[in-house]
């Protein structure tokens, strides 16, 4: 692998970046008018009534760290039953009901909505779950698109890591969103391919790096110090940032710890 990725380079996305992260907050108008339209849109058909479900946000424009304007908003749209019971039934269900209103399909986890006219069209991905329960922990199941299970806790992501960037004032997501752009650049020069390095897995890790490898006085060093970190640490064991699933196994929604670490090291270099 050719590092041809300059210094300079290298610094203009992280300044890029940091000053992304001082503006890019959750953007509490949108995420409240997507689920207005999504509301909207499910109860134009009588053939989900009786069905109780539940519409919360997540992802990175909701938890805080997403880098461009025009990141997507995504939605959960959870059918409040035990386990996965009934699942494949409400997807379908939510299908026909929104495709009563706009272009729908089932995409690789989310139900896309390919409206080129829709504004909510183009900004907002569905994904449809039932209700987990795991030890008095809320979580959501659904399947992929090859049918593999999948359970995973977007609540407990979005607290915990709400928590921790106000315990290092404010240095954990503006790190994060500083090296998802860096994450870009690396696809951009083919240090990376592209959609190896996901969000979400970057976003476990910095979160496992301690609160004091944050607390510092400049965000550079915040930034190396983060990376650092995780070159000199063992990740086999990392937890998600949910706190609940781990990082690193065989299941869809996991990865190789090796691999992982190739990634840090490219990053790092940049």
């Amino acid at each position: 692998m050719t590092m041809t990725a300059g210094p300079w380079v290298a610094r203009r996305a992280v300044d890029e970046a940091s000053a992304v992260a001082r503006s890019g907050q959750p953007d509490a108008f949108l995420l409240h008018w997507a689920e207005r339209e999504l509301r909207r849109a499910l109860g134009r058909s009588p053939l989900l009534d009786g069905r109780p479900y539940e519409i919360f946000g997540q992802g990175s424009r909701v938890n805080g760290t997403y880098i461009e304007q025009s990141s997507d908003i995504d939605l959960v749209l959870m059918l409040k039953a035990p386990l996965e019971s009934g699942w494949e039934e409400f997807r379908d269900d939510v299908l026909a009901v929104l495709g009563e209103s706009y272009h729908v399909r089932m995409g690789r986890r989310c139900v896309n909505v390919d409206d080129p006219d829709s504004l909510f069209g183009e900004m907002v991905d569905i994904l449809v779950a039932t209700e987990y329960r795991l030890a008095g922990e809320q979580g959501v199941f659904f399947r992929d698109q090859q049918g593999r299970a999948i359970v995973n806790f977007p609540k407990q992501h979005r607290r915990n890591g709400d928590a921790k960037d106000r315990r290092t004032g404010g240095r954990f997501k503006e790190v994060v969103r500083a090296v998802k752009r860096v994450r870009k650049l690396a696809e951009r020069e083919r240090m990376l391919a592209e959609g190896t390095a996901p969000s979400y897995l970057l976003e476990c890790l910095l979160y496992n790096v301690p609160d004091d490898v944050y607390r510092t006085p400049t965000f550079g060093e915040a930034y190396r110090g983060a990376l650092g970190w995780l070159r000199r640490s063992p990740l086999d064991d990392l937890p998600c940032q949910n706190g609940i699933n781990r990082l690193f196994g065989p299941r869809p929604d996991q990865w190789e710890a090796g691999t992982a670490g190739t990634i840090v090291d490219v990053l790092h270099e940049i």
